[in-house]
This record gives structure tokens, C-alpha cells and sequence, in this order.
């Protein structure tokens, strides 16, 4: 069965558990976990193919304010995350700062790809305060859905999964409709000079005259 695949890009500040998450995506180990920030300094792809469906997940190096010509580079791949995904994983945990590196989530917020604010780590917290989490990111990037979890349990993993499938299809559904209309639009304006020039070629002959100088003008 051929079908597209999805782009789920994963971002976030450094620390947050963005290389356990994408583990447990996959269901391998191909991202380095580690205590130590910056780890990760490209971004990684890890494929995940089913029946119907297969997406492309890339992990990137966590958001940071670039001090030397290396972080200049990790931040680029984690700018242009933004812009080459179908879906983009947006990782916290209970304890990051939303201060952090507040341009990069202006970006995140104004973005129009279908975004899921993952809040990590949420056994480290109690249940009211993860409610006061819940409302603070949902003022804070109000066209994302939330999604709390647990990565090294996985915990609401599948959850997670299962709204990516969900929002991957409905993706594909608005690339279909948007290329139908594209498509329409074209045929539209490149049908037009041809009827346009029809309906005079029609005019032309049901005047003799005219007739005789479009054959004349025709030969020329």
C-alpha cells in the first residue's frame, strides 16, 4: 500500500527529555540520553513504518541562544523545524522556564503547523500543580493541544501516537483539498484564452466578411 509519509519534528529547550521521547516514539534507542545539555548537535531521523502509514521523526538539538559558531548552527536546525514539519512536538517539562528562550517560542506560537505542547516528567509534580501547567501553556501557545507524559515509563506515549496518526491524516486531507482548488484555479485561468478565443473564431465565422479577413490574416 503506497502512502506519504508524516514529518514530526521535536523541539524544545535542552533538557526536557527530547531524546527520551523520540526513543520511545520509535522504539529504539537512536537519540543520546544523557543529564548533560546540547547533547544532541544535528538533527536525528528516526522512521516508524505501519500498514497504512509511516512518519519521519527528527530530533533536534535543544533551543538555545547561540554563543559560539556551533550553537549558531544547532539553533538553525531547531529554526527550521518550524517550518519543514507536518507536526511539531514541542517539548517541556515541570520544571523549564518558558523565559528560556522566549523569541524561539514567539515563533512556535505564530507557527501554522499543527503543534502538541508535551509536558515531560510529570511524576515529579503533583496533580495541582500540573492542572496550574496546563492553564499556563494553554494562554501561553493557544493553537497547541497539550499532552502531559512520563517518556522513560511511557507513559501516554500511545496517546500521543495515536493523535499523531490522527493529525497526519487529517494533514494529507487539507494537502488533497488544497491541490484540488489549485488545480481548479489553474484550469480556470488557462481555459479562459481558449474559450475566449473560441467564442470569437464563432463571431468571425457567421460573418462572411470577417470570414474572408481572419482566412486572409490566417494565411499571412
Amino acid at each position: 500500500m503506497q502512502h506519504k509519509a508524516g514529518f514530526v519534528n521535536i523541539v524544545g529547550n535542552p533538557n526536557v527529555g527530547k531524546s527520551t521521547l523520540m526513543n520511545a516514539l520509535v522504539g529504539e534507542q537512536i537519540s543520546i540520553i544523557t543529564s548533560k545539555a546540547q547533547t544532541t548537535r544535528h538533527r536525528i531521523m528516526g522512521i516508524v513504518n505501519g500498514e497504512d502509514f509511516q512518519i519521519v521523526y527528527s530530533d533536534t538539538p535543544g533551543v538555545l541562544k547561540p554563543n559560539y559558531k556551533l550553537q549558531e548552527s544547532m539553533r538553525g536546525f531547531s529554526n527550521s523545524a518550524l517550518t519543514d514539519a507536518d507536526i511539531l512536538l514541542y517539548v517541556t517539562d515541570v520544571f523549564d522556564s518558558s523565559e528560556k528562550n522566549k523569541d524561539f517560542l514567539d515563533k512556535v506560537s505564530q507557527t501554522d503547523v499543527a503543534t502538541i505542547l508535551i509536558i515531560n516528567k510529570i511524576d515529579l509534580i503533583d496533580e495541582n500543580k500540573l492542572i496550574e501547567l496546563v492553564d499556563f501553556w494553554k494562554k501561553r501557545l493557544p493553537k497547541a493541544e497539550i499532552l502531559p507524559i512520563y517518556a522513560i515509563e511511557k507513559f501516554n506515549i500511545e496517546a500521543l501516537l495515536k493523535r499523531i496518526k490522527e493529525l497526519r491524516k487529517e494533514n494529507l486531507h487539507r494537502q488533497r483539498q488544497h491541490l484540488h482548488k489549485q488545480r481548479s484555479f489553474q484550469c480556470l485561468h488557462s481555459c479562459k484564452p481558449l474559450q475566449q478565443q473560441s467564442n470569437r473564431l464563432r463571431k468571425q465565422m457567421k460573418n462572411p466578411r470577417k470570414q474572408v479577413l481572419f482566412l486572409l490574416q490566417g494565411s499571412g
